[in-house]
């Protein structure tokens, strides 16, 4: 059975701050999995945890993965104190494994499908007590049959996940989930792994009566769909809405945020890094009024150390060795500054994939006396204070962590201007230098100057210093409580504003060239307090294209009218597309006007002004 400690895991859903603060809910961080070593985005949603409890409202982090390593993780993440020690580490399987069960009395136990010959193939084994968490077994003759059983440390099984023919046509097959009581008798079925999690998911907010805030743009993926009436779901962007190198306007989505976008209207609260990142999206996909900016806490020192303490020609990059931060142009600017006769040497925190690549380059380029590989290290901000550059070359940021972290402890950073984050807390010049992407010369320049100049050197680590102070955790703190109590009192009426419609109803041709659009707005009992339509050229910023309001109502059929010169009125030659803005109680939605079905037959006119139809 299952030891008291393991018991309290199940058992405590939430932190207990020893002064819990008045007229707040409880705040569920959300992310998919937690590991020994992560990014910054895992780094923010445990921080974000520690500060809510550490100002008196409870916290939780929830994952989801089976992962027989969670023990020894939690251990590892509260000693190097990036767990906060007081705030739970919940986990969908570790709770079901240790939970009371509801046994349902009128229940069969579940057995073994004895038509399909099962083969074990593989054991998981906690690392707590060696006892086994999963057993994965494969049919024969059927690779895309697999059944895995999940099972308590006593031994009994909890969790039966299944993928088995479809019962009428046995070439497909579907999926079933049982959640099960010690005893082998159901509690719960289901036919996707997505309806496990949400279920779990509304069993915590039921018993603790949390806000939910979701990390992981994989758990959003499959939490956009859950809601619950007493609970907001906010979901956090850490990266660009469109594939690495696309233009934020016109660009391909990136496939992991698709869901996120594509249901953007289902979020309580769309919570962006950095302005220019908000600002981008707004442009692409208008402004649903759920959109808002807090960025991530960073706490500053209250002083620094003295300019002299810090090594003459340390450079330092920190962050995850991935082919998107771009180390190799690091160590190319570090070269070429070495090449100038600057005295200089390269520090690189942390690790991944890229880092065999990356020792390659040092050797080919014979410079493996200027650069020294860390790992991943707890000291960060004493490299920091070390430090006289910090070095970044990514393709993209969300918001630049180590930016923020850098300006925070004096360490001018020289970076890459890329979307979103860097050129959102660095003023050229002022308080580090913002580079073109790909320009080596330009920041081996930038560098030169830094480790050859002290006075200006120094100046940028106190200016970078003042900068961060706008970013500490009790002005983030502040942020998220204001967002979620302005949610909290907005959210009947922007679940009425998503749930509105509208569409085009119809359209008369005048002889002049002018066109007369009917729009039918559905808006439910909610009243209808403005409508405006707008007219942009595709991948162009909403807000410089043609507003246009309408001239007449009548039963909820809204028309305007749109002049011919619409197209010569718009700068460029691209096709022109039509959104309407629906306001309700002073919350805004865009939406892209089409019809109310797909129509089968669609009106065109050819180049000599001739009606056809497709």
């Amino acid at each position: 059975m299952p030891t008291n400690q393991e018991q309290g895991h199940a058992a405590q859903l939430l932190s207990k701050p020893a002064r819990p603060r008045p007229d707040t809910k409880p705040a569920l961080m959300v992310t998919w999995a937690v590991e020994q070593e992560f990014g910054g985005m895992t780094a923010m949603c445990l921080k974000r945890a520690g500060l809510f409890h550490d100002r008196g409202v409870p916290s939780a982090i929830v994952t989801f993965d089976a992962n027989p390593q969670l023990d020894s993780t939690r251990a590892a993440l509260r000693a190097s104190q990036r767990l906060h020690s007081e705030v739970p580490l919940l986990n969908l399987h570790e709770y079901y494994a240790e939970r009371p069960e509801n046994k349902n009395p009128d229940s069969t136990p579940i057995g073994n499908d004895s038509s399909i010959p099962w083969t074990e193939s593989t054991r998981l084994h906690r690392s707590l007590d060696g006892t086994v968490l999963q057993i994965s077994y494969t049919a024969q003759g059927n690779d895309k049959l697999l059944r895995r059983e999940y099972l308590r440390s006593d031994g009994t099984t909890y969790l039966v996940d299944s993928t088995l023919p479809a019962p009428h046509d046995p070439t497909k097959v579907f999926r079933l989930i049982h959640l099960l009581a010690s005893d082998g008798t159901l509690e719960y079925e289901f036919t996707s792994a997505a309806r496990l999690y949400r279920h779990w998911l509304s069993e915590l907010v039921e018993r603790t009566n949390a806000d939910v805030i979701i990390d992981s743009k994989f758990a959003a993926g499959f939490l956009y769909a859950w809601e619950h009436p007493h609970a907001l779901k906010f979901v956090n962007f850490h990266s660009t809405h469109v594939a690495a190198g696309q233009d934020p306007l016109t660009g391909m989505l990136s496939s992991a945020h698709s869901k996120i976008i594509e249901n953007r209207d289902l979020w309580d609260g769309i919570t962006f890094l950095t302005e220019s990142q908000r600002s981008a999206f707004i442009k692409r996909f208008g402004n649903g009024s759920n959109t808002l900016v807090i960025s991530n806490p960073v706490d500053r020192p209250r002083s620094l150390p003295a300019f002299e303490t810090r090594k003459p020609g340390k450079v330092l990059h920190v962050g995850r060795f991935t082919k998107g931060k771009n180390i190799s142009a690091v160590i190319d600017i570090v070269d070429a500054v070495a090449r100038a006769g600057i005295p200089v040497h390269l520090d690189l925190v942390g690790d991944g994939e890229q880092r065999e690549a990356l020792e390659n380059h040092i050797v080919e380029l014979g410079i493996q006396d200027l650069v020294s590989f860390h790992g991943h290290v707890n000291d960060v901000p004493h490299q920091l204070e070390s430090a006289r550059v910090l070095l970044l070359c990514s393709k993209f940021e969300g918001q630049s962590l180590a930016v923020l972290e850098a300006q925070a402890h004096g360490c001018a950073p020289v970076a890459y201007d890329v979307d979103f984050g860097p050129r959102d807390v660095i003023e050229n010049e002022r308080n580090g230098f913002l580079i073109p992407y790909g320009d080596v010369t330009s920041a081996a320049a930038a560098v030169a100057r830094l480790l050859g100049d002290d006075t200006l050197c120094s100046a940028m680590s106190v200016q970078g210093h003042e900068t961060a102070k706008h970013f500490g955790s009790d002005q983030i703190f502040d942020q998220w409580q204001e967002s979620l109590s302005r949610a909290r009192a907005n959210k009947k009426t922007r679940e009425a504003l998503a749930s509105s419609k509208a569409y085009l109803s119809g359209m008369k041709l005048h002889p002049d060239g002018d066109v007369d659009l009917e729009v039918a707005v559905d808006t439910g009992s909610a009243e209808l307090t403005g409508l405006l339509l707008i007219a942009c050229e595709r991948g162009t910023d909403a807000n410089k294209g043609k507003h246009y309001e309408p001239y007449s109502a009548t039963e909820g059929v809204y028309s305007f009218r749109v002049p011919g010169s619409l197209r010569a009125d718009l700068s460029g030659s691209d096709a022109v597309d039509i959104s309407v803005v629906m306001d309700v109680g002073g919350l805004s939605r865009s939406i892209r006007l089409g019809t109310k079905d797909r129509l089968r037959s669609t009106p065109y006119f050819t180049v000599h002004g001739n009606l056809s139809f497709k």
